[in-house]
């Protein structure tokens, strides 16, 4: 049994056949027509804009992304419990004052 197969954008999707391309796509029977079609997914991968670094800290950095407000910190385990609740603080400390000088920049 032979089927013809109807393909939207059926140059492109030949032409990246030919490139070794592969294509995930749906297969349906239109209901108009009743052809036999193909119709390739148009997937892209959502673009993030990176994290910008605002400010390095003692333990880590402060960083923006398009969304969010990012800090990141690690700790040697070898400081000890209260040393790293110690450094946690200044840590904040440097990150708020580094948010503050930084809206003071950016209104003035």
């Amino acid at each position: 049994m032979k089927k013809f197969i109807f393909i939207v954008n059926a140059i492109e999707v030949v032409a990246g056949l030919m490139a070794g391309q592969k294509y995930e796509g749906v297969l349906f029977l239109d209901r108009e027509t009743r052809v036999l079609t193909f119709k390739p997914w148009n997937r892209k991968a959502p673009k993030w804009r990176r994290e910008c670094k605002i400010r390095d800290l003692d333990f880590g950095w402060l960083g923006e992304s398009e969304r969010h407000i990012v800090r990141h910190e690690r700790f040697p385990k070898q400081l000890g419990f209260s040393n790293i609740l110690k450094m946690m603080d200044e840590d904040n400390r440097q990150s708020k004052t580094a948010m503050v000088n930084r809206q003071i920049i950016e209104t003035a």
